[in-house]
């Protein structure tokens, strides 16, 4: 899971927007406290590999946490962190996290100052850090086998090179350091993140966190309560993190969302030509998958188009459906489409990473130490098959539940707890990375208030106009349940 999202003005804004009507208390914020005189903050465009350079407010600096925070006294390890100063007096900071697992924390308070949710750095220091295993973080230093697999592989003979190709890349990157890969829990990043609020001189924080970014503050509140004086989760995770549970919430959306895309091209089948009746569309479309699945089209470049080529193209955000639906036009026609190849990024460790982005290896050590899905690939397999009999066209969907195959570790949720603190959850309505109906389990679990964006964005809070909601969330500690619109959907005759 993955993405991002934050802000700051006053009762009046929160009012007169008509988005908020308050039904949470107020909370009685503490009294604005100094950074520690322990932190050492240099310029990040001094100091970190690949800062922008023109970037004269980010500050950097390392905060050291124990590897296992039940030994202090033991082997430690270094997390970056950064901050934006409030430009007016700030009240308490904002800790930030943009999800994945594996997703670098110290982008996104610029990310913040650059949306709609700017006005959020008047009254707070916006706070990055990157979890340990990530970014800037000490982590291990390793890289995963991208190698592409012979293109005469299909189904379950594909699925299982891939797997055992990526499987033999994590126990690689986990035999460089068995006790950080171990350690490298959501409780953990929990831990580290209430050392960093002692280092920064606070007794409480607020906290905005993103995808799996919701997981991590729904677990620091369930272990801190007290110490929170406000917290967003915005594109809200299952309570539950196992990885098979993820997979069938993801294909259940997806499956959702293809019906909608085949709906709006009937629609507009004026500029498609795909047939107005949306349920033949949808059978075409079941059609074309089978046919790939037997006999695969290969472009000009060489790329392989099949059976998850049409797939990938079914549960996109809506902003790229009109790019899909032309393709499935030229793929209908029997043609082969540009379609963009999957990138992977590099990682490194330490303020001298060779780049900034996601670690793969992080996200896979995160998922399997707090998930007790499969370890053995036949199950995974045949978790895929029933998937596919129940949802034809999207069942195949390459999701997350390989990754664990092979984890050396067992794996279990964080025990999670309602709390007192003023929680706002944030869900979109027709979300497929973390759907919606996710956000109401973690409310029954942790509380807080729901509010829901009429849209199937992932983290785009900060985009959209009621950006302000959590400006004024911030502000007064008021939580809502009003429903935010979202963008309006394409149209491809304009």
């Amino acid at each position: 899971m993955e993405i991002f999202v934050p802000l700051s003005r006053a009762t009046v804004l929160f009012v007169a927007t008509g988005l908020l009507t308050a039904v949470g208390a107020v909370p009685a914020f503490a009294d604005s406290h100094p950074p520690s005189d322990e932190l050492d903050w240099s310029l990040c465009a001094d100091i970190a590999r690949g800062w922008d350079p023109e970037d004269d407010v980010t500050e950097c600096t390392t905060v050291s946490v124990p590897l296992d925070h039940d030994e202090p006294d033991g082997r430690t390890i270094d997390i970056a962190v950064n901050r934006v100063p409030a430009t007016e007096e700030s009240r308490f900071p904002i800790l930030l996290n943009p999800g994945g697992p594996g997703h670098q924390g110290v982008t996104m308070p610029r990310h913040i100052l650059e949306s709609r949710a700017a006005d959020l750095g008047r009254h707070h220091d916006l706070v990055g850090f990157d979890a340990r295993g990530v970014g800037y973080s000490e982590g291990v230093d390793c890289e995963y086998d991208w190698s592409e697999p012979d293109p005469g592989l299909r189904g379950e003979e594909l699925d299982r090179y891939i797997t055992e190709r990526d499987t033999q890349s994590t126990l690689d990157c986990y035999d460089r350091d068995p006790q950080l890969a171990a350690s490298m829990t959501t409780e953990n990043v929990a831990r580290d993140m209430d050392v960093v609020r002692e280092a920064l001189g606070v007794e409480r924080i607020g906290f905005f966190g993103v995808s799996w970014g919701s997981l991590l503050g729904a677990t620091y509140r369930s272990m801190y309560d007290d110490r929170v004086e406000a917290m967003l989760l915005e594109s809200v995770a299952s309570p539950d993190f196992n990885v098979s549970l993820l997979d069938e919430g993801q294909v259940t959306a997806a499956n959702a969302t293809f019906h909608r895309f085949t709906d709006w091209m009937s629609v507009h089948d004026a500029v498609y030509g795909l047939g107005k009746d949306s349920e033949q569309l949808r059978e075409s479309v079941l059609d074309l998958q089978r046919e790939l699945a037997r006999n695969p089209r290969t472009g000009p470049d060489g790329r392989i188009v099949d059976h998850d080529s049409v797939t990938a193209l079914l549960a996109t955000p809506e902003r790229e459906w009109p790019a899909n639906a032309e393709a499935l036009t030229v793929l209908m026609d029997g043609g082969v489409p540009g379609l963009e190849a999957q990138a992977h990024n590099p990682v490194g460790t330490g303020w001298d990473a060779e780049t900034m982005g996601a670690n793969y290896f992080a996200l896979v050590a995160m998922q399997c130490n707090d998930s007790d899905s499969p370890r053995d690939f036949e199950t995974v397999w045949q978790n895929k098959v029933e998937r596919s009999e129940r949802f034809p066209a999207m069942g195949t969907m390459g999701l997350s539940e390989t990754t664990c195959v092979g984890w050396p570790l067992e794996g279990a949720s964080p025990a999670l707890t309602a709390g007192d603190s003023p929680l706002q959850l944030v869900a979109h309505t027709h979300e497929v990375i973390t759907p919606h109906w996710w956000a109401r389990e973690m409310q029954d679990v942790v509380g807080g208030e729901l509010m829901s964006v009429e849209d199937d964005g992932h983290g785009t809070l900060k985009d959209l106009d009621c950006a302000e909601a959590a400006v004024a969330f911030f502000d007064t500690g008021r939580t809502t349940t009003e429903t935010c619109p979202g963008p309006a959907l394409p149209d491809p005759s304009a």
